[in-house]
């Protein structure tokens, strides 16, 4: 293998090894073939040199739908999403197991995606709304332990701060069923019920064998907002700590990419502006959100995607002032989104 700069000249070359971040996060799996989008996207992760194989020795190729070190991945994700549900399941029927249960079906799935995966590659593939709080509940946890990881905590926390994230819903197990599964939104009444969550599932964390106090803390404070606009105790910044925060972004980011009951899921690009305009207001945030937000857009440079016109696009870069308003190839045309305020995109392709 040979060690080169990414550019242009390594089109259609094979990588030799693995590709990360700053984090340590994997934006490319060696194997790996170089198209003109990931020579794009390692440059705007500033990504300087990478070993590339030479002719003759070439590693395994990649699967054609997930990268090979990602399969396996996708196979514990659907096999923690089913394990976290019986766990549930039991709490629902009056028997609370102890923390380490869940992290033995959490840790594994987490692992595999913080060291070598892009977390939006697989978590978001499945469509449906199929046992959507556990897997929200293994979202939100993922997603918290890697704005904890973005934003430089130590290992602990990042494991305090998944742990907090799987278990943050764990109080709709005994919001009655009619209200947790309607199909339909909730009348004023039927989500008073439901915001009761909260303080059951601090209840029931701080009965839990195992369960850290900021764990039970993150389960009632995940719906406050910094100006006191949230519930169930109207909470302000200084009173809710940053672990609690960073379980909040989590939380309404996968909340409006993964369908519900009541309405289908949208794009992770809609869901980064929402976040933006939460922190915007001072309700959620805003250095997590921004570091977050730029992460996930990253992710997003050489995909295809809709605009809200209906045009097929190429995202080409993306603008560290305005993130949410990247440059866009449209048949042939650049197109810069921070110029055409009127255009947005609207969904990932793929």
């Amino acid at each position: 293998m040979e060690e080169v700069n990414p550019s242009h000249s390594i089109t259609g070359k094979t990588l030799a090894q693995d590709v990360y971040n700053e984090k340590g996060l994997l934006l490319l799996p060696a194997g790996a073939v170089l198209h003109q989008s990931d020579i794009r996207l390692l440059c705007a992760h500033q990504v300087e040199r990478v070993y590339v194989a030479k002719d003759g020795d070439l590693p395994d190729p990649p699967s054609p739908l997930l990268h090979w070190n990602e399969v396996e991945a996708a196979r514990e994700y659907m096999e923690a999403v089913k394990q976290t549900e019986e766990l549930f399941i039991r709490i629902a029927t009056g028997s609370i197991p102890p923390l380490h249960q869940f992290n033995h079906v959490f840790y594994p799935l987490l692992d595999e995606i913080l060291q070598r995966c892009g977390v939006q590659r697989f978590i978001y593939v499945k469509e449906g709304t199929a046992q959507y709080t556990y897997r929200h509940s293994l979202h939100v946890g993922i997603l918290a332990a890697l704005i904890g990881k973005l934003m430089g905590h130590t290992q602990e926390n990042i494991v305090l701060l998944g742990q907090a994230g799987l278990l943050h819903d764990v109080g709709k197990m005994l919001i009655p069923k009619e209200i947790l599964l309607k199909p339909e939104r909730l009348t004023d009444e039927e989500y008073e019920v439901m915001k009761q969550h909260a303080r059951l599932g601090e209840h029931l964390l701080r009965q839990m064998e195992g369960a850290d106090e900021l764990i039970a803390l993150c389960a009632l404070l995940h719906h406050e907002r910094l100006d006191g606009s949230g519930y169930p105790e109207g909470r302000t910044q200084e009173h809710i700590p940053i672990e609690c925060q960073i379980v909040s972004v989590a939380d309404v980011f996968d909340a409006i990419c993964t369908d519900r009951v009541y309405r289908k899921g949208t794009s992770p690009f809609e869901a980064a502006s929402v976040l933006q305009n939460l922190a915007y207001s001072g309700k959620l945030n805003a250095q997590v959100v921004t570091r977050f937000i730029h992460y996930v857009v990253m992710l997003y440079v050489g995909a295809e995607a809709y605009l809200n016109s209906g045009d097929r696009v190429e995202v080409i870069m993306i603008h560290t002032d305005e993130p949410l308003r990247p440059l866009v190839r449209r048949r042939g045309e650049y197109l810069d989104l921070r110029q055409h305020r009127s255009l947005h995109i609207q969904s990932i392709i793929g």
